[in-house]
């Protein structure tokens, strides 16, 4: 089993009533608690936290940029002893994303300007709801803004961004963190899982409060997964807004983006922002259908008058199985003492629920088995390896493959052994040969290794060996002997 802790929505802040060493505190004991329940729950292997890692500074505020600071030092401190708690000080095992609480609203609203009347569209909806649209509209002063100087709007996440690169600073990931890809990169469970962070805070900002991934990202990961090396068995996607509200709340995604993920192999999507649990299967209908479970967290740190009525903080734990198509998704919810355990209402009634996802499948809609095709993937490197004069990075690759009788690999291992004299590799390689001539390399490594006896024993039980190259090999076992004298 691989087990994902889940949290969202931290909304850090030094004016919080629950400060870090209370979180930590109270997940580390409720780890106690659900490490002896069943079904079990492992101790977490990865940290997903889905956005929304500060509070935020309002409109206006007088120092808005310390506080926004002052707010990432908290969180970082949080988020550097949630590693070393769980994850044994691997952020390579952590990511983060941004919220629209990430968002500076002072930094989008001083990049903004009035529209005057007389300059208003003649339909100001639809240039409010176009794609890209330069407009925003105020309620609260029922009056339209426009973006005036881009530039300056699309440095409203400086601060989550500097806040990540210094999380992820000297951490080795697939690809480095990129503030203008529109998502990052990260393997876990040992490469076995690929998942996505995707930015949902595309066009957020004090104004417009919907989410939406940056057209193209979603594109994007397939060609750049399509050019990595490397088959993984399960493809997980990670953004912040929910994709089902109340109809008259316009701060969800659109659920027509999970669907091209779906369509580009994504089988589970994790998101925060709706500050409680849900757990659900969404369909999308191409050639044929494909499906992908969607996860959502409740809030880990957010004050009364944000939750939803009835609901209390919460977090999950995503307890992968191990075919990697089967989940639980574990609630946990605060309670008595300010302590943790397992939701049991709703649909989380028994405290977790289960979900499924189809396998990968080739375009013959056969299921695909990632280990065998990166097995594959890697002879055919360190044969181009082998035939470019790189014998030793041939080798290299080829290290952890098992080199079964007549397989392909351990031609290319013997080839590259013999290329480099490497006699001892040879002995390794050969220890049981498969034929003759394996028979007689083995023998001739054994005599270059000074192996006499065993090359003896080894020529001695190859009958089979022709005439003119046994007494060739016996006369250099002879020579070999008179050296020793």
């Amino acid at each position: 089993m691989f087990c994902i802790l889940h949290i969202s929505d931290l909304h850090r802040s030094p004016d919080e009533p629950v400060d870090n060493d209370s979180l930590i505190a109270a997940l580390l004991a409720d780890r106690d608690r659900y490490s002896g329940e069943t079904p079990i729950v492992p101790s977490p292997d990865a940290i997903i936290v889905s956005g929304d890692i500060i509070q935020g500074a309002p409109i206006g505020h007088s120092n808005w940029q310390e506080v926004m600071n002052n707010q990432y030092i908290v969180a970082s401190t949080f988020l550097d002893h949630l590693t070393h708690r769980f994850l044994d000080g691997d952020r390579s095992k952590l990511i983060i994303i941004p919220g629209n609480h990430d968002v500076c609203w002072n930094t989008s609203f001083a990049s903004m300007e009035r529209v005057p009347e007389s300059e208003y569209p003649s339909d100001v909806r639809q240039y409010l709801i176009r794609p890209e649209s330069i407009y925003r509209w105020s309620w609260t002063e029922r009056a339209l803004y426009r973006i005036r100087d881009t530039a300056a709007y699309n440095h409203r996440m400086n601060a989550f961004w500097n806040f990540a690169e210094n999380f992820y600073k000297d951490v080795k990931l697939l690809k480095p963190i990129d503030r203008l890809r529109g998502f990052q990169l990260f393997e876990l469970h040992d490469r076995r899982i690929v998942l996505a962070a995707f930015d949902s805070i595309f066009g957020n900002d004090c104004f417009a409060y919907s989410g939406a991934i940056p057209r193209k990202a979603i594109a994007r990961f397939a060609l750049d997964l399509r050019d990595t090396p490397h088959c993984y068995d399960l493809r997980i996607a990670v953004w912040h807004h929910s994709i089902h509200g109340p109809p008259m709340r316009d701060d969800y995604m659109d659920a027509g983006q999970v669907g091209e993920m779906a369509g580009f192999g994504f089988q589970l999507g994790i998101h925060g922002h709706q500050h409680a649990a849900a757990a659900m299967t969404h369909y999308v209908h191409l050639s044929e259908s494909h499906s992908m479970a969607v996860v959502g967290a409740g809030s880990l740190c957010a004050g009364s008058k944000e939750l939803p009525r009835g609901v209390n903080r919460q977090y999950n734990l995503v307890v992968i199985e191990d075919d990697l198509l089967r989940a639980r998704v574990h609630v946990r919810e605060i309670g008595e003492g300010e302590q943790f355990s397992r939701k049991s209402n709703g649909i989380f009634s028994q405290g977790f629920v289960e979900l499924s996802w189809q396998a990968n499948t080739n375009v013959m809609g056969i299921k695909t088995d990632a280990r065998e095709e990166n097995i594959r993937q890697t002879i055919l490197e360190a044969e181009d390896a082998l035939k470019t004069g790189y014998a030793r990075k041939a080798i290299e690759l080829l290290q952890d493959i098992e080199l079964s009788s007549a397989s392909h690999a351990r031609r290319i291992v013997i080839e590259a052994a013999l290329k480099l004299e490497d006699w001892t590799l040879l002995v390794t390689t050969l220890t049981h040969p498969q034929s003759i001539e394996e028979a007689i390399l083995l023998v001739s490594a054994l005599i270059q290794t000074n192996n006499i006896d065993r090359a003896t024993a080894t020529l001695n039980s190859n009958l089979d060996i022709d005439v003119a190259t046994r007494r060739d090999l016996e006369g250099q076992i002879e020579t070999k002997k008179m050296m020793r004298y």
